[in-house]
């Protein structure tokens, strides 16, 4: 059996194909499988994948157009390996990706999955900006209250958990986050801070295609986890937590909107601190985080200064290497 089974969605994928499946050849580590699931494709995607001759590579292909959940979890049944990768095919991951994702979950056996950061590139593979997400267990945790902070082509997870842990049908576009946020009140997690993944923004990207439908899905989760920490969400205040994540949810005034997020904010915090289900250093820095994150989007860099929470001194300090690592 292969260590890693590497899972690749494949729908009118010709355009990219061939970059996704050789950057899988092409890695240090050589004890995977690659499983290409085709989702009804009517281009040449097939013709593409059946030329490889890589025993390593595996070619299955449904029955229609089933859709991508369907897909993944089929993958992940057929899929031997004790890690699961997973990598979208019009994205790339570096070289070193398995390697040093297997590194790490062999080391640290307490934890259930890892990501990496990533660069996103454009339509025509030119680089366009470095994303760096949450690193640390506690703070991905955090940070998933407000934001998904994993990219799904960078994810290597322990297949027993996904077999025990699938993918909920309903939520699809939104499927991945959804889970990362079930996993995280299971499992210890980690993205690691090295950029070992190209993402492709482009036009035809789900989450641009079909936002409406992606975040009514969302918001969906977010009332979720918030009723977790006690919090009923009331329809304004779930847009102004929407907001966090895309500033264009809201019509409000810059002076206003600031006001109503800093009292959300200071609401979050401490319903979040009461419930004890987070750590509450990195708690409220994840909190002041988002705001000094807001203030910047709306240019009001003194505002960012005044925090909606208190923090301690090792908030502080977390408060600043989150600052350090991602902005």
């Amino acid at each position: 059996m292969p260590k890693v089974s590497v899972l690749m969605p494949v729908y009118n994928a010709e355009k990219y194909l061939s970059l996704a499946i050789d950057s899988i050849i092409n890695q240090s580590f050589t004890d995977w499988e690659l499983i290409l699931v085709n989702d009804g494709s009517t281009d040449n995607s097939e013709q593409i994948a059946l030329a490889y001759t890589d025993q390593r590579i595996k070619y299955l292909k449904n029955e229609g157009n089933k859709g991508l959940i369907y897909t993944r979890n089929r993958m992940i049944e057929q899929a031997s390996g004790e890690y699961i990768a997973f990598l979208d095919s019009d994205d790339i991951s570096m070289s070193e990706r398995l390697t040093q994702q297997v590194l790490f979950l062999d080391k640290n056996t307490d934890y259930g999955l890892c990501g990496t950061w990533c660069t996103m590139i454009d339509e025509m593979g030119k680089k366009m900006k470095r994303i760096n997400m949450s690193v640390s267990s506690d703070e991905i945790k955090c940070s998933l209250l407000f934001t998904n902070t994993f990219v799904q082509s960078s994810i290597m997870i322990r297949r027993d958990i996904l077999i025990r842990n699938p993918y909920d049908k309903e939520y699809p576009l939104a499927e991945d986050y959804e889970l990362w946020c079930r996993l995280s009140q299971l499992y210890k997690m980690q993205n690691l801070p090295q950029h070992l993944t190209l993402y492709r923004w482009h036009s035809s990207n789900i989450s641009k295609s079909k936002k409406e439908q992606l975040d009514s899905l969302v918001d969906k989760i977010s009332k979720r986890e918030l009723k977790n920490i006690g919090i009923n969400a009331s329809d304004y205040e779930l847009s102004i937590h929407s907001s966090i994540r895309d500033k264009n949810i809201v019509n409000l005034p810059h002076n206003v909107y600031l006001k109503e997020l800093r009292l959300w904010l200071h609401k979050v915090a401490e319903y979040g601190i009461r419930s004890e289900e987070y750590n509450k250093d990195t708690f409220l820095a994840t909190i002041a985080f988002r705001w000094i994150f807001a203030c910047k989007e709306q240019k009001l860099y003194l505002k960012a200064l005044s925090l909606p929470v208190g923090l301690s001194l090792k908030g502080y300090l977390i408060l600043s290497n989150m600052l350090r690592k991602r902005i």
